[in-house]
């Protein structure tokens, strides 16, 4: 089963699932996350530092990736980020971010091209 990691703060208080507002995450890589498409996946968090010797993967939950939508990033202007032509504050609430600013700080290393959001629910944009 391919794991799926999450910084804490997208899981919820009772460390069981992700907080209520993320339905869907945003990944790179379309043409990798296709594959797992129907499938499902463990969501885990690092116990330590992400990638070090002796950290290890807490799952929290297991979801089903119910689809997997391809988007285009087009990268910043005047630090605005564009989505595809999608609707932009609508992804930023439902990957769970706070607000603009956060999710674009989150994403401010991201290079333009194919991404994926993988939708653990039917909703689509």
């Amino acid at each position: 089963m391919k794991h799926i990691s999450f910084a804490p703060r997208f899981v919820n208080a009772a460390g069981d699932d992700l907080i209520t507002s993320k339905i869907h995450t945003i990944r790179k890589n379309y043409e990798y996350w296709k594959r797992f498409e129907g499938k499902e996946v463990a969501l885990f968090t690092w116990e330590g530092k992400p990638y070090q010797p002796g950290s290890k993967h807490k799952i929290f939950c297991v979801k089903r990736i119910v689809s997997v939508q391809k988007v285009l990033y087009s990268g910043s202007l005047f630090y605005r980020k564009r989505w595809d032509n999608l609707p932009t504050l609508k992804i930023v609430e439902n990957d769970g971010f706070k607000d603009w600013r956060d999710f674009q700080k989150w994403f401010a290393d991201y290079k333009p091209g194919r991404m994926a959001i993988l939708h653990f629910t039917d909703f689509r944009y």
